[in-house]
């Protein structure tokens, strides 16, 4: 086991072959036995923190285990197999010479041949359990702010008494170890049949190895004429639960699949193969990252969701300027920012951060040849601080977003050609790193303009937004694909 009893998750481990070693002393082979606990180190943003369990082996032997302590029927023999009677005549044919010195008929002892073919009361030798690997884990991360648990099993490669179960579904199955069968006595070794009985030590001397070579002849007739041995079936009982989940509260226990054997009635095995346990007590998934908080600007938003400290949030072209927004760490405010043309490198614009981390600033329009190429992107500098670079010319442009009086009035343009038929716009606003809910679906106009006006969030300072929707690749093909605009944010409260 790992981190069991712990009052906190923790990364720990346990088992491992010095482990499974330890099994030798017991009538159990294991090439892996294991178990270990995993937990997002301290620090991690909220709604990225996880934990998981895991528990189990592999290559499990339970061994054969022929002399277990377990009665077990054995078979009534006939009577009479210890003083078989056999004429001397019939014996004369086969020893003509010393037939004469023998009485009217011998008698001859089965008893220890018989025997010989029967089990002897104990399990055939044969494993009583073979597994090729059996793993359990519980685990749990956050999920549109909540701590969710899940749990899963694997178990491959499973045999009792030599037979495969599945390991999917629930078996219960009786199996005869030993089946209810007649002996066949003409497998008896006749080298275990026992010498005449009443004869002299002197004759049996003289007589034993003669007797020897010929008595399975002789006694084939006898033998086949006897009535059958019946052996008792032995049963064993196997019945596999497959894996459960259990769910109390707030904590999970997941279990692989449970197997239990009996034989004659008594039990011999009843194992849980692999076992994890995760609990979400107070866990917090709150996406602190990503929410508005008190004292939280449009800027603030626009670093939530990145380790950069400088982030270039929109280029568009207006009149016959570029317009560039960007957002800094506060920790930058009153530091001067450049903003560089990617097609030469060179410096366009600066900026001064402001206090809420916000800068802007206007730079020309880039040469003509390359204004709707690739070419044309912008990357704020500031020190060893770089933001991506952002593509001028693109699909659909925020030309206005302003917050006023509990409203949001966004409004833009998506570039022609539009799909026919004309496909809405979607809305969508940031609720955290991972998640965005739509806010409104709306209709461009036919020349591509769009202005839509919706309820700011409650409770929030500001709010970050995108809009998406689809156009035709030219004027010539009916195919569309999806286009949008880069995430804006927006202050609410000022």
């Amino acid at each position: 086991t790992a981190n069991r009893g712990a009052t906190a998750c923790a990364t720990k481990a346990a088992g491992g072959a010095a482990a499974a070693q330890a099994l030798a002393a017991l009538p159990l082979n294991a090439s892996v036995l294991g178990a270990s606990t995993f937990v997002t180190p301290t620090g991690t943003a909220n709604e990225k923190q996880a934990a998981l369990a895991q528990g189990g082996l592999a290559d499990l032997t339970i061994k054969a285990l022929p002399t277990l302590p377990i009665t077990l029927p054995t078979a009534s023999l006939p009577t009479g197999l210890a003083n078989v009677s056999i004429p001397t005549p019939a014996l004369l044919k086969a020893l003509p010479v010393v037939g004469l010195l023998l009485p009217n008929s011998l008698s001859f002892d089965l008893t220890t041949a018989v025997n010989a073919l029967l089990p002897n009361g104990q399990l055939p030798n044969v494993n009583l359990v073979e597994l090729k690997t059996a793993m359990a884990y519980a685990g749990a991360n956050c999920q549109a702010g909540k701590a969710m648990p899940f749990g899963l099993t694997q178990v491959a490669g499973l045999k009792v008494l030599g037979q495969e179960l599945p390991t999917d579904q629930a078996a219960n199955q009786v199996l005869n170890l030993i089946d209810t069968a007649n002996i066949d006595l003409t497998q008896l070794d006749v080298t275990k049949i026992g010498l005449p009985l009443g004869l002299s030590p002197l004759l049996n001397g003289l007589l034993g190895p003669l007797l020897s070579t010929v008595q399975g002849a002789v006694l084939a007739p006898l033998i086949a004429a006897l009535p059958p041995i019946s052996i008792p079936a032995t049963i064993a009982n196997v019945k596999l639960t497959p894996s459960s989940q259990t769910v109390t509260g707030n904590r999970l226990v997941q279990q692989g699949p449970r197997l239990q054997v009996s034989i004659a009635g008594q039990s011999v095995v009843d194992v849980v193969l692999g076992e994890a346990t995760v609990g979400t007590a107070g866990v917090d998934c709150t996406p602190v990252a990503a929410a508005a908080v008190p004292g939280t600007s449009a800027a603030d938003l626009a670093l939530a969701c990145t380790t950069r400290r400088l982030v270039l949030v929109d280029v568009l072209a207006q009149g016959s300027g570029v317009k560039l927004l960007g957002a800094a760490d506060r920790s930058l405010a009153g530091k001067t920012v450049s903003l560089r043309l990617a097609a030469t490198g060179k410096t366009v614009a600066t900026a001064k951060v402001a206090k809420d981390g916000s800068f802007s600033a206007f730079a020309p329009l880039p040469p003509k040849a390359i204004r709707a190429t690739n070419a044309a992107r912008y990357q704020a500098v500031l020190g060893k601080e770089k933001s991506l670079d952002l593509k001028l010319a693109r699909r659909m442009i925020v030309s206005k977003l302003t917050a006023s009086g509990g409203k949001v009035t966004i409004a833009g343009r998506v570039v022609l050609p539009l799909s026919k038929p004309l496909s809405s716009i979607t809305l969508t606003r940031r609720v955290s790193c991972q998640k965005n809910e739509v806010v409104r679906r709306f209709k461009p106009k036919a020349n591509g303009t769009f202005s839509v006006t919706v309820a700011a969030p409650a409770g929030e300072d500001a709010a970050v937004y995108r809009l998406t929707t689809r156009v035709r690749t030219n004027t010539r093909s009916a195919t569309t694909s999806p286009t949008f605009t880069l995430p804006r944010g927006v202050n609410l409260t000022r």
